[in-house]
C-alpha cells in the first residue's frame, strides 16, 4: 500500500471518529431530556467490502481502491422503552410500548414525539413546552372543553371530571409508523415518517398520564465510549501527523 492510501485510511478513520464523538456528546446532552432515544453510529470497513479482482474480472495491475479506509455505516435510533417517572401533573403522559404522539409545527406538518409533557394553552388546547399543538380528535372543541379535571385513560381517552360528573371530550390521537427505522429526526426531540411511509393510528395504544418516559441514554456507558472513542480519535491523529511527516521526507528526497 502506498503512502497516499494510508492517509486516506487514516482521515477516513478520523472523520468516522469525529462523528461518532458528535453523536455520543449529543446523546449525554440529551441524558435528562424526556423521551429522548439513544442515538447509535456503526461503521462499515470499506477495505474489506471491495470487490475483489476475480469477481471484477479485472485483469491484473488494476486499481482495486483498496485504500478507501471506513465510513459510517449507519446512524440509527435506539427505540427501546424509558423507565416511566411519575410527576403528578394531570397533562404529563408517558407511552408504554409503541407508538408515538403527534404535535403540529407552525407550519401545520405533523411530527412525532415519545414526549408527553404537555400542558393547556390560554383557549385551553393541548399543547407542548414549544406551543405547538398535540393530536387529538376531540369530540367536543377543546376551546369549548369544560372546567374540570382533565382524566385520560390508558387507552387516550379524554374526559373532564367535574363535580363527580364525567364529560367525554375526546381522544389522544396516537400514531404508529410502519417502521421505526424509516423515521427522520427533525429535531427537538420530534421525528417524521419518510415519503411514501404510512401512518396508523391506534386504536388502543397504552398510555400512562401523570408520568412522563425518561431518556433512554446510559450515562455511564457513554462517557465510557467517548474516552474510547477519544482515544481512538488521538491515535489516528498521530498516525497521520506521522504519515504526512514521511511523505514529506520523502517528496525532499524525491527533488
Amino acid at each position: 500500500m502506498n503512502i497516499s492510501g494510508i492517509l486516506s485510511i487514516n482521515k477516513s478513520g478520523i472523520n468516522g471518529l469525529q462523528n461518532n464523538m458528535d453523536n455520543i456528546a449529543n446523546n449525554i446532552a440529551n441524558s435528562e431530556t424526556i423521551g429522548y432515544k439513544n442515538r447509535n453510529t456503526t461503521f462499515q470497513e470499506l477495505v474489506n467490502n471491495q470487490t475483489t479482482a476475480q469477481e471484477a474480472n479485472l485483469t491484473a495491475g488494476t486499481n482495486l481502491g483498496l485504500n478507501t479506509g471506513v465510513g459510517v455505516n449507519s446512524e440509527s435510533v435506539n427505540f427501546a422503552q424509558g423507565s416511566l417517572q411519575q410527576t403528578g401533573k394531570t397533562t404529563d403522559f408517558a407511552i408504554q410500548g409503541q407508538g408515538f404522539f403527534g404535535i403540529y409545527n407552525q407550519n401545520g406538518e405533523l411530527l412525532l414525539t415519545r414526549d408527553g409533557s404537555f400542558t393547556r394553552d390560554s383557549t385551553g388546547q393541548l399543547v407542548n413546552a414549544s406551543g405547538n399543538k398535540v393530536a387529538v380528535d376531540a369530540t367536543i372543541p377543546e376551546t369549548s372543553w369544560p372546567s374540570g379535571d382533565l382524566n385520560v385513560a390508558s387507552d387516550g381517552n379524554i374526559s373532564i371530571v367535574n363535580n363527580g360528573i364525567s364529560t367525554s371530550v375526546g381522544k389522544l390521537r396516537m400514531y404508529l409508523p410502519q417502521n421505526n427505522e424509516d423515521l427522520v429526526s427533525v429535531g427537538n426531540n420530534n421525528y417524521t415518517v419518510k415519503n411514501g411511509d404510512q401512518l396508523q393510528v391506534m386504536a388502543n395504544p397504552s398510555i400512562k398520564q401523570g408520568y412522563l418516559e425518561t431518556s433512554t441514554v446510559d450515562l455511564a456507558d457513554s462517557m465510557t465510549d467517548m474516552i474510547a472513542t477519544q482515544r481512538a480519535y488521538q491515535m489516528n491523529a498521530k498516525a497521520l501527523q506521522s504519515t504526512d511527516d514521511m511523505f514529506e521526507v520523502i517528496n525532499r528526497l524525491a527533488n
